[in-house]
């Protein structure tokens, strides 16, 4: 089974230990192949990894950037027919055979088309990497004021190896494993800036057929604080930004409220009506019912 991997990195000093770590922690890794955008000043040593022949790169002026979304969506115009697509942070570390255990975690799912996704433990790259880390599921800690839900996790009762994974309500674009068909299905919507992305995603890949699962493993690690790093928002007039980032909020409440059946909007599988009965997201009202807590209590 063949995998292509995204990644995005802008600026990242991460990029070449992420690439490294997801080679030599796969048990097949002539089976994978990572595509990168890499958005640079030119200032960046990625010798390393350049001529790898399982690493793609394009690269991008990182002051002609647009943001996270952008640089997704240019990764994923690098997808050639593999079979599974995972998407990860150019800040990332693998659990060893990460990928035989994602494909075998998708199979315990039992759907046509499984969506892994969670967001990742933590690490720190200047610390001694221990593997440590519980399974956690993302849920809904609050909404902005604009009526975009803002996502938090809690971890999974019951979370083990061996354990089949959990269905979920939402996804993570951090760590997102699916099939191949996803990156076609579901390509990335180059105007979403920020805010938005993960939630209209999981509307899109559900209304596509998508099932969305947790892992009940800890399968990658996240660096998250990342304090001082390069940001696009850091790098970039902050009128440039505050404009993509209005832009984006009103294509993400247009998605969340009146979605089109187009390339960049819904599938025809499911309904919005449907995602949000299965989220437990009322968007009107600005609040979720923790659907899958439900379902366990009546159980």
């Amino acid at each position: 089974m063949t995998i292509f991997v995204a990644i995005a990195s802008y600026r990242d000093p991460e990029l070449v230990p992420t690439v490294l770590d997801c080679i030599a922690k796969a048990a097949r890794p002539d089976e994978i192949r990572i595509a990168v955008c890499w958005q640079h000043l030119g200032d960046e040593d990625i010798s390393a990894i350049r001529d790898l022949p399982q690493v793609d790169i394009e690269e991008y002026d990182a002051r002609e950037s647009r943001g996270a979304c952008w640089a997704r969506d240019k990764t994923f115009q690098q997808y050639r027919g593999e079979d599974w697509l995972l998407q990860v942070d150019s800040h990332t570390r693998f659990a060893p055979g990460w990928d035989a255990r994602m494909l075998r975690m998708a199979a315990e799912t039992g759907a046509a088309k499984p969506v892994l996704t969670a967001y990742p433990a933590s690490y720190e790259p200047d610390q001694e990497f221990t593997g440590e880390g519980q399974p956690a599921e993302i849920i809904v800690n609050d909404w902005t004021a604009f009526g975009i839900p803002m996502f938090g996790q809690r971890l999974i009762e019951g979370a083990a190896p061996g354990v089949p994974p959990k269905p979920a309500n939402f996804l993570a674009a951090g760590f997102l494993f699916a099939p191949g068909s996803f990156a076609v299905e579901v390509p990335y919507d180059p105007n979403i800036y920020f805010h938005g992305e993960e939630i209209t995603l999981a509307l899109r890949a559900f209304t596509w057929g998508y099932d969305l699962f947790h892992p009940t493993e800890v399968l990658t690690w996240h660096y998250y604080i990342r304090e001082d790093k390069p940001r696009h928002w850091s790098d970039h007039a902050a009128e440039d930004c505050a404009r993509l980032e209005e832009l984006s909020r009103r294509r993400v409440l247009y998605m969340l409220h009146t979605p089109p059946v187009e390339r960049l909007g819904i599938g025809t599988v499911r309904t919005p009506r449907q995602f949000a009965e299965h989220s437990g997201c009322n968007f009107v009202r600005r609040t979720w019912t923790d659907t899958l807590a439900q379902e366990l209590v009546l159980l």
